[in-house]
């Protein structure tokens, strides 16, 4: 293929978009792609960097894709750092979560059996999976007894990933491997493919992946229409505690509070949800209060000093799921986008799938993460709003 006809060319230079090259130079395939802002520098670029799975009760295929992604993910980080000669700050360290009330307990002890159920009883690593519920903290100095009083969960599937550094090496991978194009985008897309960019470039390639996180969803609404999905904001915080921490400790996950420890004294601290904003890359009070709502939960944190304060807009798909596979009326255009909080432990599979929708390769993904699904949802809540309308 000439430069101007890759294989495949990738529309965004974030998590999903990079595991995608990655995957386009495995397969062999030429490919080129391009990123407006340059290469990680949108919300996949932020602090936590936590692999936490669903829940492991009623169990589904979108769970069975999310675990299947978070175990495989190790032996991909590894190889993916033995090929580059970068650590991407990777580490299994389970999560706790305190336990209030009799309630959580009750709820702590069905997530038990859960696990049993749904999850193998290891990591192909060999590191043992399970959920428990503790009558105390194992670490009072990290997590709080005041904020658990009846202990917490532990459960061991969780992990970490200090994503600055994943997204560094998978630059670093391909960087002599693809056509890479930064501080460009696209102006025009057609379905043939055709792609003309903002420098006037005009490419056709033989599939284009548009995993351009928030703006995939403009890019693709002439083909689903619009409202498919939408952006949501978060803010995080790194902080360094004046005493070292362990960084290897669990995560802590307390009503979508999250303390992460990364190397380097570091811990993140993170994140809001918001749906209305003005400015995605300000923050603000709400930063504060999550700082100030870390240090109740975790010790360690009181007085820590804050490093760096991030905001971000993350991309949302309307089915709350995923969005993975070719466009209607356009087989040319596949979309791999809107995961949203888990995007960065299923980047990898969601780059499987779409390379595997370009080659023409058998490809199976949950029924809510396919386009048909979503442009399902999105229709029904605009026959809901006309209702509505309709009846005054």
């Amino acid at each position: 293929m000439s430069a101007t006809s890759p294989d495949v060319l990738i529309v965004g230079g974030g998590i999903v978009g990079l595991w995608c090259a990655a995957r386009a130079v495995a397969n062999g395939l030429s490919c080129t792609l391009v990123d407006q802002g340059g290469v990680g520098q949108g919300a996949s670029g932020g602090l936590l960097g936590a692999l936490m799975p669903h829940q492991p009760t009623n169990w589904n295929d979108v769970k069975q894709f999310q675990l299947d992604a978070l175990l495989q993910l190790e032996s991909d980080v590894a190889t993916l750092e033995a090929q580059t000669g970068l650590s991407c700050g990777y580490r299994r360290c389970g999560r706790l979560i305190p336990v209030r009330t009799q309630q959580k307990h009750a709820m702590g002890l069905t997530m038990v059996s859960a696990a049993r159920i749904s999850w193998p009883a290891s990591t192909p690593g060999g590191t043992a999976l399970s959920w428990q519920v503790e009558p105390h903290v194992p670490d009072p100095s990290w997590l709080s007894p005041e904020v658990a009083p009846l202990g917490c969960e532990y459960e061991t599937l969780s992990g970490r990933v200090d994503p600055r550094s994943l997204l560094a090496a998978l630059k670093a991978f391909i960087t002599s491997r693809i056509d890479l194009r930064e501080h460009t985008f696209v102006s025009t897309l057609a379905p043939e493919p055709r792609v003309v960019l903002a420098d006037g470039a005009v490419l056709t390639p033989g599939h284009v992946i548009m995993a351009a996180g928030v703006a995939t969803f403009p890019l693709i609404a002439p083909f689903v229409g619009d409202g498919i999905g939408r952006g949501v904001k978060g803010q995080a915080a790194l902080v360094a505690p004046h005493q070292p921490v362990d960084p290897s400790a669990p995560i802590l996950y307390d009503g979508g509070l999250y303390v992460i420890a990364h190397g380097e004294n570091r811990v993140a601290i993170g994140s809001t949800s918001e749906n209305d904003f003005i400015d995605g890359s300000a923050t603000d009070e709400q930063l504060d209060d999550l700082i100030a709502c870390a240090a109740i939960l975790c010790p360690a944190l009181e007085r820590a000093r804050v490093v760096e304060r991030w905001a971000g807009v993350r991309p949302k798909a309307i089915g709350r799921q995923p969005i993975i596979g070719p466009l209607p009326d356009a087989p040319g255009l596949i979309v791999a986008g809107g995961g949203f909080k888990i995007s960065l432990g299923v980047a990898h599979a969601m780059a499987d799938a779409a390379i595997g929708f370009a080659t023409g390769a058998s490809v199976t993904i949950p029924e809510r993460m396919t386009v048909s699904d979503h442009m399902a949802r999105l229709a029904r809540g605009r026959a809901r709003t006309a209702a509505r309308v309709k009846a005054g």
